[in-house]
């Protein structure tokens, strides 16, 4: 399951000499991609990175977990209202019991993947304006150009750290951002648009000319509510990665 580190200083981002972004326990990473002001979101925000719960609001880790080393990418696909990431400081970070929190770490468990080596982050690297987290989000077609330059930050981070597995949580990452973040999927992909169809041909896991292992997983929020056979493949590709040290 991982060892517990030392607790962190709460509500602090932490940097390195040169005001780099440097979550506990890992190396600096580059700076937040900007964009100009709109009515959608904003990237004028302060990480969190002391604090449990998914990048960038927080620091990408599990409550009493720090990611000691980035061996499994776990992706969502935004963090949520600007409002709920500011509340973050007398929260303790992200709740533990948020859903996705939850549900993500019971499958960890049952993959048997250690807590510390689980980088949890978001595809968006910004903050939605408004109050909801889950209403609608026109941001992959009215503006590309940020989404482009959030996929090519995470291809930066991704060839740095060279994790085991990046796992892409949700439709969003079939339907736009994962073809973006790693151009190979979109011959792998082709055809499919949905989740059950991926599934259903086998093609939710595949490993890059370079050597890291992608996977498509159903969103861990209604992991309850799916198949079991589609829940055993996706802890039995996990497993397996694992396994392989």
């Amino acid at each position: 399951m991982g060892t517990p580190l030392p607790p962190l200083e709460l509500g602090v981002a932490n940097t390195d000499e040169r005001g780099r972004l440097a979550p506990y326990g890992i190396r600096p990473m580059q700076p937040l991609p900007s964009y100009p002001a709109n009515e959608l979101f904003t990237t004028d925000f302060q990480p969190h990175l002391a604090l449990p719960g998914f990048f960038p609001g927080a620091g990408g880790f599990f409550h009493g977990y720090p990611c000691a080393e980035k061996r499994f990418l776990f992706f969502g696909t935004d963090f949520g209202p600007l409002s709920y990431q500011r509340r973050l400081p007398s929260t303790g970070g992200e709740p533990e019991a948020v859903v996705t929190l939850r549900q993500l770490r019971s499958i960890v468990a049952l993959a048997k993947l250690c807590l510390n080596h689980c980088f949890l982050t978001n595809a968006l690297l910004c903050m939605r304006k408004g109050e909801s987290a889950t209403s609608t989000f026109p941001i992959w077609r009215a503006y590309r150009d940020y989404v482009r330059a959030c996929a090519d930050w995470h291809r930066r981070e991704i060839a740095d750290c060279r994790p085991k597995a990046v796992v892409l949580m949700g439709r969003p990452h079939l339907a736009h951002f994962g073809r973006l973040l790693f151009p190979e999927l979109e011959s792998h992909w082709r055809g499919l648009k949905t989740m059950a169809s991926v599934y259903a041909q086998g093609r939710e896991a595949l490993t890059l000319s370079d050597g890291t292992n992608v996977l498509l997983m159903l969103h861990p929020s209604f992991w309850h509510a799916y198949p079991a056979e589609i829940k055993a493949r996706t802890i039995k590709h996990l497993d397996a990665w694992g396994r392989k040290g």
